[in-house]
């Protein structure tokens, strides 16, 4: 009877070295979790803010194509303006200038007939050096009753579904610009695409697109090689006007393309 009482006071001491083991281990199981969970909130606001980093990013980029759009608008309108302040003073010219001005071009030396004028001898002039250049980079053009245009394609100028200007595709247009700098002849430039709905793109249609892409061409000319805005004009006809069918990826690929069309009348 004595030694098993001497046994229970021992196991008795130690009893309280048992439980705070396991108190210890419970804190420790707690400050697992309270880690855990901690990390897990840091992961998901690391997600969200970059979320929300390309969602502004995304908006910034759509702002700046609609200050774009904005942009043309605002020389098409300076344009407009001009060529109404040039009517209204013709218009509020007295007969008798009117009269002396049609004497002096009577006045003037007649061309010798069949001699084209000055004006077509710089469209020749202006085909003649662009055609070497066009015909090596391979690239098509024609010559119109507007003037010569040019077809430049999309693969040269830009990525899928994108208005940014690809370092070959400035190329391209700084070839045409490096002639247009020589002359004051006035400039149409048209965007067009294919007929498949935009999926994966900042633009919402093919129309923006189209648009956004022949101002970006637009832009490089004047930004780069200082050519007066008043002299050009731009569409974007995105899907409408083909040139030929959208029946496979090789005339749809045809189709996605930017037109710069030089014409006959000067600034």
């Amino acid at each position: 009877m004595h030694d098993d009482r001497l046994y229970d006071e021992k196991e008795l001491e130690k009893s309280w070295l048992i439980s705070y083991s396991d108190l210890i281990t419970l804190l420790f199981v707690i400050v697992i979790i309270i880690a855990a969970t901690q990390l897990t909130r840091i992961q998901t606001e690391r997600e969200a803010a970059k979320k929300e980093q390309v969602e502004h990013e995304a908006n910034l980029k759509q702002v700046h194509q609609s200050l774009d759009l904005l942009n043309l608008q605002k020389l098409e309108l300076e344009r407009e303006i001009h060529q109404l302040e040039g009517q209204k003073k013709v218009l509020t010219g007295t007969i008798d200038e009117k009269g002396s001005q049609e004497q002096e071009m009577a006045n003037l030396p007649k061309p010798p007939v069949g001699m084209p004028d000055s004006g077509e001898r710089d469209m020749e002039t202006v085909h003649n050096q662009l055609s070497s250049a066009l015909a090596e980079l391979n690239l098509d053009y024609e010559e119109t009753e507007e003037g010569l245009r040019i077809r430049l394609p999309e693969k040269i100028l830009f990525g899928s579904g994108s208005a940014d200007l690809q370092e070959q595709g400035k190329e391209v247009v700084g070839t045409v610009a490096q002639v247009l700098q020589r002359y004051e002849h006035r400039v149409r430039i048209e965007g067009y695409t294919d007929d498949v709905p935009i999926s994966r793109s900042s633009f919402k249609s093919n129309w923006e697109l189209s648009s956004a892409r022949a101002i970006a061409v637009m832009r490089e000319m004047v930004d780069a090689y200082s050519l007066p805005a008043s002299r050009f004009t731009v569409a974007g006809l995105g899907e409408y006007k083909p040139l030929v069918d959208n029946s496979n990826d090789e005339n749809r690929a045809r189709n996605r393309r930017v037109e710069i069309i030089i014409l006959a009348e000067k600034e």
